[in-house]
Parts: C-alpha cells; structure tokens; sequence
C-alpha cells in the first residue's frame, strides 16, 4: 500500500472535521450506483474514537473508520447470535481506489487490535458490515482473514412471490399467549439447527431467554406472530416486527417504512410441503396492506435453506456482516 498514510485520531470531533465530507460523498455515490436502496453514509458522530483513517499521496482522506467493542456477559440475550467479545469496525471508503484505501484501513485496524490489554482471546471476533453490491470491498475483506457470516436482505413492498394457499389441512392464524410453549419449541428448533453454521451458541439459559422473549411478544393484541398447525400440531411460524419495532433499520435501507422479519421456521419433517410460503405470503400481504415500504431480515451465509428460500420469496442480499474468530485471526 505504498503512498497511503494511516493514522489513528484519539481526540477530536470527527462530525464537524470537513476533512471527511469528499469522504463521505465519495462513499455516497458509489454506494447508490451499486443499490438505490442503500441510505446515504453519514460521517462519525463526536464519539467515534479512536477513529482510523487512511490518506492517499495528496494527503486526501480516502478511507475511515470507527472502532466499537461490545461484550455480552454470561445470561444476555445477545450471546446467544455470537461470541461474547465482539470487536466492530464501520467503514466509509472513498476514493478513486477504494478497495485498496479498504485494504490499508483493514491493516491498521489489525494493528490497533494487537495493541488491546482484553477481549481479543479465544471467544471473540472481528467484524466489518459490507454493502453486498459494492463488490469492491470483496477481495479486501477476504485477504485479510475475514469471511461471509450473515447476510441482510431486504424486500421492496409488493416484490415477491404472490400469496399462497397452505395444504389443505394446515392452518395459518395470528398466535397468542395460549400458543407460548409451542411458538418457544419451534424457536429451539431454528436455534439447533441454526448451531450447525457457527450464528447461533445455544446457552444453558436460552431456553428460558426464548420464552421470555416470546412471551412478551405473544401478550401485545397484536403479536404479529403467524402460527401454522396441522391438526392442531404447530408446524411453522413467521415473527415480524412493525415498523415502531424496527427503527434501527432505518440506518440500514433507504426506504420508509421498514419491519424486520425476525424468524421463519417450519418444522424439519414439514419442509417443502408449501408451509413456510404461505406464512411468507401470509405475512406479506399484512405488510403490503400496512403500508410498509420495505421489509428486512437476517439469515447465516452459509445456511443452505435460508438464502435460497428467502431469494425466492423477494428479497437480496443488502448487507453482509463480515467475521474472522478470534479477533487477532485478522490478517
């Protein structure tokens, strides 16, 4: 990477440095050549330190990035979807080169790792989220350790495949708190399968955390969990957060409303019977009629039958979170 410069910025208020506003516009335009559903980048909010940053020859910044680090203590929901020591990076890449600014920002991030007293052991993890059609940034990621490990997709309002009628003898209906214990038996079973792609870390507690979680959802008068049974045997389900339960996706799609999909599961011994499509359908037809614009969910790069499935039912790929495990695997 002879002729850029990295350096680390402790101190400062990197929302009001103009430095980085060609920066962030370079990054916004490529950003909507590659997909207009991408929202604009935004430069770093005053907290963003320490703050890498990359230089070209002429001293123009052409890549930065902010460094964050979340640990989830034994008991909390969120070490169920990953390790316990999370090491993020986000990025804005600009430039005529951005791959190569990526590169350089990539190297000094890992030289920022090493200088860490904690959270870089055997149970942590490196982690950069990449807009999936901004293939520029694929070559980078991949030289320096990292691999694909989940995968953001979203679905524009009224893409996909069109409503489908369920087999004959299975039901579709909006759960409730009289269905708790057979919603949390299907979750457990996503959660075990799920284990086989290194998304999910099935905890001695997650069973309760699940019921919990599921309770609470179940007791709203409107769960927004679509249960299906087959003579009274639930089958599958699909759990859908409404746009007042999504608002951290705004920062992630362009489009306005925005409801997350959290879990589409349909019993191992159900599969391919046409249940897990009509939940979609059922599912999208109440999303089209609330006037939600877009709506997202998450599935593990490796899953064979998410991504294929969930392509079929309208939505693509939008952003991939990138990983190397431990952290200091970063190249």
């Amino acid at each position: 990477m002879s002729g850029y410069v990295a350096r680390v910025r402790h101190e400062g208020a990197p929302g009001g440095d103009i430095g980085l506003d060609p920066l962030v516009r370079s990054a916004a335009q490529r950003w909507s050549d590659a997909d207009p559903l991408l929202p604009e980048p935004v430069s770093f909010a005053p907290d963003s330190y320490p703050l890498l940053t990359v230089s070209d020859e002429d001293k123009r910044t052409v890549a930065a990035g902010s460094m964050h680090y979340t640990w989830y203590q034994p008991g909390e929901v969120g070490r169920i979807w990953g390790v316990p020591d999370q090491h993020w990076l986000t990025p804005v890449v600009g430039g005529p080169d951005p791959g190569r600014a990526l590169d350089s920002l990539l190297t000094s991030w890992r030289d920022q790792l090493e200088d860490l007293p904690t959270g870089t052991g055997s149970e942590s993890a490196a982690l950069v989220s990449w807009p999936a059609r901004d293939v520029c940034g694929i070559i980078p990621l991949q030289r320096h350790g990292l691999q694909p490990y989940t995968v953001l997709a979203a679905r524009p309002r009224r893409r996909g495949v069109p409503p489908s009628i369920p087999p004959h003898d299975v039901t579709i209906r909006l759960a409730d708190s009289g269905d708790l214990a057979q919603v949390v038996a299907l979750l457990m079973e996503e959660h075990r399968y799920e284990q086989n792609f290194g998304g999910v870390f099935l905890q001695p507690d997650t069973a309760e955390q699940t019921r919990k979680v599921a309770a609470r959802a179940l007791s709203r008068s409107r769960s927004w969990i679509w249960l299906a049974e087959r003579r009274g045997r639930a089958v599958g389900l699909i759990w859908v957060s409404p746009p007042e339960r999504s608002r951290w996706a705004k920062a992630l799609v362009r489009a306005r409303p925005i409801a997350h999909i959290g879990y589409g599961v349909v019993a191992a011994d159900e599969r391919g019977n046409g249940i897990g499509t009509a939940l979609v359908g059922q599912a999208h037809q109440a999303l089209d009629s609330y006037g939600v614009s877009a709506s997202v969910l998450n599935y593990a790069a490796m899953n064979p039958l998410s991504g294929p499935f969930w392509h079929r039912m309208g939505y693509r790929p939008m952003w991939t979170t990138w990983e190397v495990r431990p952290a200091l695997a970063l190249r």
